[in-house]
Formats: structure tokens, sequence, C-alpha cells
């Protein structure tokens, strides 16, 4: 059993950033459907972690790098607002940054910024 590694091409940082805003991109775009899947994928992990080849992966991955790099990357881009038991549709997380965001003094110039950055 060997341990999962992910390879780039030449360009790596290009890559990577790509890679990065993808996923920030979809979680935004469809957080309903990003907590399913994530609510769903939690289940199916925590069902495989009780399986011996489960309980074998658990233990290997528990001091990999690859994992600790993830976790970093999860936290970062905001995933640790879906949950594996949801009590609501839409994570929290949305509302609370619209209301922070329609809060702000420079509402108009944030919203110009972003406009500027998906054209």
């Amino acid at each position: 059993m060997s341990t999962p590694v992910i390879r780039f091409s030449a360009d790596a940082d290009a890559d990577v950033l790509r890679a990065l805003d993808g996923v920030q991109q979809a979680l935004l775009r469809y957080p309903i459907a990003a907590q399913a899947a994530f609510a769903s994928l939690a289940a199916e992990g925590r069902r495989f972690a009780k399986t011996s080849e489960g309980a074998a992966w658990k233990e290997r991955l528990a001091g990999s790098e690859l994992v600790a790099q993830l976790k970093l990357i999860w936290d970062s881009l905001g995933m640790t607002a879906f949950v594996e038991t949801p009590t609501e549709t839409l994570p929290s997380f949305f509302l609370d940054n619209l209301v922070s965001a329609a809060s702000s003094e420079h509402i108009e110039s944030l919203l110009s910024t972003v406009l500027k950055q998906r054209l």
C-alpha cells in the first residue's frame, strides 16, 4: 500500500493556483452541492475507517505531510463550514459573510474589485 502523491506539470505554481481557484469557485457557486458531497464523503470515510483496511490507511496517513497540507488547504478555502450532519441547507458562513460585506463602509469599491477580478 503506497501513499498517494500528487504531481503537477513543469509550471507547478500555475497548476496549483488553477486547482485552488477551481475548488474555491466550486464551493462558492454550489455550496448546497458541496455540503451534500462533504456529508456523503465523510460518512463513507467513517464507514471505511471501521474496516481493517481503512484502519490501516488511517494509521498510515495520520502523520502524513500530504494530509497536513490538505488540512491547510481545507482551512484556508473555508471548507470548515461544511459539516458531516448539517442542520441547515446552506452553510451559515455564506449569510455571515454577506451581512459582514453589507456592513462595510466601502462596499461599492469592494464590489468593483470583485467584479473586475471576474473579467
